[in-house]
C-alpha cells in the first residue's frame, strides 16, 4: 500500500470527481480486489483521515466527492453536481440498462434540468431507494409486466421508446416524447394526479411532433386510457393534428369502444 502523501497526491488529480469507496481503495492499494477483507482496517483508517482533512466528502455510504481540501458543504455538492452524482449512482447500480421517464422525463424534454426531490430509475433487476439527503432521493424500480401472460420482459419492449440525452456533458437515457406524455397521463393511484400544467406546456411545444406510429405501438402495450385522455386534451386546446392521431389510434385498435363524441 502506498504512503499517505502519495494517496493525497493521486486524489488531487481527481478533484471534483465522484468516486466509490472501491475506486478510492484501488488508488492506494495496488493489490485491490473488490470485496476482499485484506487490509480492510487500514483502508478505513485512511478513509477516515481523508474525510477529517476534507480531501474527500461523503455523499452517501461508499460514495465520495473528491474535494482536495476546498471549503464546500455536502448539500452544496448535491446542488452543484447532482447530475454527475445521479449518473455515477445509476452506472454503479444498473450499468446502462435503465431509463428515466414520467414527469422528470417531460421536464427534461422541456429543457428543465432542475433537481427533483425524487427521481425514478426504471430497470430490470434492482428495487431500492438511495437517499442523498432529506430532500433528495433516487428510486430504482424494476419494471414488471402488467399482463400475466406476457413472456417478453416489458422493460425490453419499452426501452425501444427511449432516447439518450446529454446534461452537463453526461449521457442519460430517458423515455421519448411519446412514452413520456402517455405515461404522465396515467393515474396509478389516488396519490398520483396528472400534472396538467406540465402536460399542457409539453403539448404546446410538441403536439405537432408526436409520432402516430409510436403512440399506437405504446397503446397496444398499455396506454389506451392515456390516449383517450390525450384526445380530450387535444379537443380542449385545438390540437387538431394530435386529435386526428388519437382518434385514428382508438378506431384502429379498439373499434370505437373508447370513442366519445367530439
Amino acid at each position: 500500500m502506498i504512503n499517505f502523501d502519495k494517496i493525497v497526491n493521486k486524489l488531487s488529480k481527481k478533484e471534483w470527481q465522484i468516486l466509490s469507496i472501491y475506486e478510492i481503495w484501488s488508488i492506494f492499494d495496488p493489490d485491490f480486489r473488490k470485496w476482499s477483507t485484506k487490509n480492510i482496517s487500514s483502508i478505513y483508517k485512511i478513509i477516515y483521515r481523508l474525510k477529517a482533512l476534507d480531501i474527500i466528502i461523503p455523499i452517501k455510504n461508499s460514495l465520495y466527492f473528491i474535494n482536495n481540501n476546498k471549503k464546500i458543504k455536502d448539500i452544496e455538492i448535491i446542488d452543484l453536481y447532482y447530475w454527475k452524482i445521479l449518473k455515477k449512482i445509476i452506472s454503479d447500480t444498473v450499468w446502462s440498462d435503465y431509463f428515466i421517464w414520467n414527469i422528470k422525463a417531460l421536464e427534461i424534454l422541456l429543457n428543465d434540468y432542475s433537481i427533483s426531490p425524487k427521481i425514478i430509475v426504471y430497470n430490470k433487476e434492482v428495487d431500492k431507494k438511495v437517499t442523498l439527503s432529506k430532500k433528495h432521493k433516487i428510486i430504482f424500480k424494476i419494471l414488471i409486466s402488467w399482463k400475466k401472460s406476457e413472456n417478453t420482459n416489458i422493460f425490453t419492449k419499452l426501452k425501444k421508446f427511449t432516447k439518450t440525452i446529454s446534461i452537463n456533458n453526461l449521457s442519460l437515457r430517458i423515455s421519448n416524447k411519446e412514452l413520456s406524455i402517455l405515461d404522465s397521463l396515467l393515474i396509478r393511484d389516488n396519490k398520483n394526479k396528472i400534472d396538467s400544467y406540465l402536460v399542457n406546456k409539453f403539448l404546446n411545444k410538441y403536439s405537432l411532433h408526436l409520432s402516430r406510429e409510436k403512440l399506437w405501438e405504446l397503446v397496444k402495450l398499455k396506454y389506451i386510457t392515456s390516449v383517450n385522455r390525450l384526445k380530450e386534451i387535444s379537443v380542449q386546446n385545438n390540437y387538431n393534428f394530435l386529435y386526428t392521431h388519437c382518434l385514428d389510434i382508438i378506431k384502429r385498435e379498439w373499434w370505437n369502444c373508447f370513442l366519445t363524441k367530439r
